[in-house]
């Protein structure tokens, strides 16, 4: 198919980034007659376009077939939450239907023409929850300390196909949604959790990546293909960090043939960290909450789930993979979408700058910021009593990434790990941005010119950047969902504990009040200042609150004690009065 060349995305685009699509507008100028032209151009060259995909899409908002009773009641709290998000919990009749005809397991002619990587030592590490496994890594030792690192992701699109209501169904929603005690799949669980994960011991469609990288730990080379493994194993980070710190248990044992492939994986991932270090990146070593749940679904327990440097592992091989992919877009000159994460506007970062001032914390004076810069920030606040108050402060020196669309010249940049051309590959099971790079990555791989010229066609850009927009706000909300789901697991939690006087610590501190930790639950609730007294002047770290003649003094970080006066399942908070 041919497409008129351009010297440069902003020239593709007319200049800039298109303005916001009305329903059934054609971003194009010129009469009625060039507008039925483009329409059948947009047709032919697109086919439908992403909103209208989306917009047809049949209600798909019920009581979902799995996990907790709360999630299959239509009138529960969680599934109020899901409704308020627009969340889309059940799969619709046309896809069930197009699901209920793939096979268990690939077929002899799926293999057909693939590269047979069965013979390799792959295998998968997840956390011990995960039932969608769509990474498996490999890794071999060459000559002079170099290193063949092969990351094989599940190829989803093999199964997911343009034009079927299954890849309609996974555009609307986009990602999925890890809820505290449930996960709403992006795509249906005889996809996610079966046919494309990368279960072990079971032949799987994979694309791989296969990266070269030198003593140093630069990468020499990269190619991509479409391939066959049998992952060996199926791994926990936790099973595989007692296999490198030498732990004896009866999964360390049985992980044993394992032990040199993790030992080349652990020289090469610290490696990759100094460079990432190096280069201004931001690494971080956040922490996750969880709960434990009884028999009756109601959480019992919230505790902080444990890190392992295995979890550092998977997350620098997904980063050579991505970046790998991302140079590929990047060196044939081609658009496709790209994680972006943009800088901190240098008028808002001297706001935040002596706003952080007042609490201790000095951001560099310097023409930019880097991610390191942000990471030490961060290693400085964690030694101090409120550290948790000062990280949430420090990040607010960080912008959100999204999804947009970029080529080789208007080069996507990502602040946080200082890439550049960084897209996402390694998640196609509950990522859509993933599913689509995958399917135009084999596109190019396959039939180079034409399919160049398509992506250069401005009505497939304008779609990509409808997708990549409808992406970054899922992906949003998905998080706000989460977030709101957690909140309310909390309040749940905390319920039974009503009239209690408990021992906490100063979080945060505001004009409104407080946000207090309640220390032997590990959960947040809000002390609000006017219920202690009528004055209330705040100051850096310190709220000071006149009640008649108390003049009293709250510090972030120091030890209160408190009593639960309610649960408000309204606001999702839990409500504090001083104990």
């Amino acid at each position: 198919m041919g497409g008129k060349e351009f010297k440069s995305f902003k020239d593709l685009l007319g200049g800039g980034a298109p303005a916001p699509k009305q329903e059934g507008e054609i971003r194009l100028s010129g009469d009625l007659a060039k507008k039925a032209e483009a329409t059948a151009r947009h047709e032919e060259i697109v086919g439908e376009g992403a909103r209208e995909r989306i917009g047809r899409r049949p209600p798909s908002f019920g009581p979902m077939d799995h996990g907790p009773a709360r999630y299959k009641d239509l009138e529960s709290e969680e599934m109020g939450v899901l409704g308020s998000f627009r969340v889309r919990t059940v799969f619709p009749a046309d896809v069930l239907g197009e699901v209920s005809a793939l096979p268990a397991d690939p077929s002899d002619e799926d293999k057909q023409g693939r590269l047979d990587l069965r013979g390799e030592l792959i295998y998968t590490i997840d956390g011990a929850d995960a039932k969608d496994y769509d990474d498996a890594i490999s890794i071999k030792a060459l000559e002079d300390g170099a290193f063949e690192v092969g990351v094989h992701i599940a190829d989803v699109s093999h199964y997911v196909r343009k034009g079927t209501a299954l890849d309609d169904e996974a555009l609307a929603r986009a990602t999925s949604v890890y809820l505290a005690d449930q996960v709403v799949p992006m795509l249906p669980e005889q996809l996610s959790n079966d046919l494309c994960s990368l279960v072990g011991g079971r032949d799987r469609l994979a694309y791989s990546v296969l990266m070269v990288f030198d003593a140093k730990g630069q990468r020499t080379s990269a190619k991509v293909a479409k391939s066959v493994i049998r992952s060996a194993r199926r791994n926990t980070y936790k099973d595989v960090q007692d296999l490198l710190d030498g732990v004896v248990t009866e999964a360390t044992i049985e992980m044993e043939f394992l032990k040199e492939s993790l030992e080349r994986f652990r020289a090469w991932t610290l490696v990759q960290q100094r460079l990432r270090d190096q280069k201004g990146s931001m690494r971080l070593q956040s922490s996750e909450k969880k709960f434990r749940f009884d028999e009756r679904g109601e959480p019992r327990e919230c505790y902080e789930a444990d890190r392992y440097f295995s979890q550092a592992l998977i997350e620098e091989t997904a980063l050579a993979a991505n970046q790998a992919v991302g140079d590929l877009f990047r060196a044939k000159g081609l658009p496709t979408i790209y994680r972006v994460h943009p800088e901190k506007d240098p008028e808002e970062i001297e706001k935040l700058a002596a706003m952080l001032e007042t609490h201790g914390i000095r951001v560099p004076k310097k023409e930019r910021l880097t991610g390191r810069d942000i990471a030490r920030l961060i290693v400085i606040a964690r030694k101090r009593p409120n550290a948790e108050a000062l990280v949430a402060r420090i990040m607010g020196l960080v912008e959100r990434a999204v999804y947009e669309v970029r080529d080789h010249e208007d080069v996507a940049t990502h602040f946080g790990l200082a890439r550049r051309a960084y897209l996402h590959f390694t998640s196609p099971i509950r990522r859509y941005p993933d599913l689509i790079v995958h399917r135009w990555l084999w596109a190019v791989e396959t039939r180079l010119e034409e399919a160049s010229n398509e992506l250069k066609v401005p009505e497939m850009v304008d779609d990509l950047v409808d997708i990549a927009s409808h992406c970054s706000t899922q992906a949003e909300m998905a998080e706000m969902a989460e977030q709101t789901i957690f909140d309310l697991k909390v309040c749940q939690y905390m319920e039974p504990s009503i009239g209690k006087t408990l021992e906490a610590q100063v979080v945060r501190v505001n004009p409104a009040g407080m946000e207090v930790k309640l220390l032997a639950h590990n959960v947040h609730g809000f002390l609000p200042a006017r219920s202690i007294g009528e004055k209330v002047h705040c100051e850096g770290p310190v709220l000071k609150i006149t009640a008649g003649r108390r003049h009293l003094s709250f510090t972030e970080g120091h030890p209160i004690q408190v009593k639960i006066k309610d649960v408000d399942f309204l606001r999702l908070q839990v409500l504090l009065e001083l104990g």
